[in-house]
């Protein structure tokens, strides 16, 4: 009986000879696919450079890292020693363990460890008109060693030349040269104007390179605050507040995603990207019982990032990145487009946010609408209805906010 052996297919290779088909030809392709992807996925040098020119110094914090145990007794049990942050329960006497962990944590009005917790706020009283909550929570154990793990440890970057970091930073006069441009410089103090911003005198502000606003939008839920209407987000005149291609940053809810995007273009803005806050609880797990969303619960929010464009800029034509001067001011490249940060009290974002937008367009003035106390910021000049005394510390704003509402208090502050 005569045995047939299949020989395997040959292909004539593009290149000359032959070249065999099978599994050996597959795997050779996987391999070119995942270094071509790790390739694309590479940080560049000009990248890292950038950041490392844009990092500021002077504002970095040690970091404490948290055991990746989370709990002290549950790292014990696996471990003799950690040189890790922990948590561990605090145990009341009305403390029922089996009902497992209170959804609001630290944020929770029903624990005497939290009453005095500035993340909530002026509250009225325990959630729910509980007043011992029976849910357990957790306080912080910190390390008694310095870590000497490698996640503590932040990279070591190379100090660059100033003239270095002007350069990759676009920090280059008209005339190329390298210098210091004249630029705004912000007072070093906070600003804030408490206003009805449906009905504001926008005109006296001057413009803005970066507006942050976080409108109370209307998602037909319950809320402690009031909410405008669309109609009313739409007459908002952002477009008379900015130059061109100045940086709008609008948050949005669910509901609010597409509707940002058509203020977008009401405005004269092009969505040109998106930032994501992804919600931790105090123990930095993912928060599973969000209080918002119609068919999933919410464990993230969404800033949405605009360019405002010159009125005779074609609407698909492409934005001038490398060649307009306002432009190469911007600091492209240097975050990412996601923060993981815990909540705090109602509508309060991540500071961590501001950081992100200071470090994407670190000159010019800045604004934030629709913000509270604790939005105020060195450098910003925020409004809100909440914010009581008005402070200004730009003399000439402060002139022509006093002849415009002159029985409205604006306090000076001189620097």
């Amino acid at each position: 009986m005569d045995v047939i052996t299949e020989k395997p297919i040959v292909e004539v290779s593009p290149f000359g000879g032959q070249a065999e088909a099978g599994p050996s030809r597959k795997r050779s392709d996987n391999d070119t696919i995942r270094e071509i992807n790790s390739l694309i996925s590479r940080e560049s040098s000009k990248t890292k450079l950038r950041r490392i020119a844009a990092q500021d110094e002077s504002n970095q914090k040690p970091f404490n890292p948290i055991c990746t145990e989370t709990t002290l007794e549950a790292c014990k049990a696996i471990r003799d020693d950690c040189e890790k942050a922990h948590y561990e329960p605090i145990i009341r006497p009305w403390t029922d363990v089996s009902l497992g962990y209170c959804s609001y944590l630290n944020l929770c009005y029903g624990d005497p460890m939290f009453a005095n917790n500035p993340s909530l706020g002026e509250g009225n009283g325990p959630r729910g008109g509980v007043r011992e909550c029976r849910y357990m929570h957790f306080q912080v154990v910190p390390s008694t060693k310095k870590s000497t793990s490698k996640i503590s440890h932040r990279e070591k970057l190379p100090t660059l030349p100033v003239t270095v970091k002007r350069r990759l930073l676009d920090e280059v006069e008209e005339n190329g040269e390298i210098g210091k441009p004249e630029r705004y410089v912000p007072p070093p103090v906070a600003q804030w104007i408490n206003c009805d911003i449906r009905s504001f005198y926008y005109s006296l502000l001057g413009q803005f390179q970066v507006i942050v606003a976080d409108p109370p939008w209307d998602i037909h839920m319950s809320l402690p605050y009031g909410t405008m209407t669309d109609d009313e987000m739409r007459s908002l005149p952002l477009r008379s507040l900015q130059p061109d291609w100045g940086i709008l940053c609008l948050w949005v809810t669910g509901r609010a995603m597409e509707l940002g995007r058509e203020l977008f273009a009401a405005w004269g803005y092009k969505r040109v990207d998106e930032l994501v806050w992804v919600k931790t609880n105090q123990l930095q797990r993912l928060i599973r019982t969000g209080r918002t969303g119609h068919w999933l619960n919410h464990t993230c929010e969404h800033l949405l990032i605009a360019l405002k464009l010159p009125a005779d800029h074609p609407k698909n034509a492409p934005i001038p990145w490398d060649t307009h001067p306002s432009l190469r001011q911007l600091r492209k490249g240097v975050d990412t487009d996601v923060v993981v940060a815990e909540v705090r009290e109602t509508s309060r974002k991540p500071d961590e946010v501001y950081g992100v937008i200071e470090r994407l367009a670190p000159h010019g003035r800045k604004l934030e609408l629709f913000g509270r106390k604790h939005n105020t910021r060195p450098g910003w000049l925020t409004l809100g209805n909440q914010l009581g005394d008005s402070q200004v510390a730009e003399e000439d704003l402060h002139d022509r906010l006093s002849q415009k509402y002159p029985a409205q208090r604006f306090v000076f502050v001189s620097i």
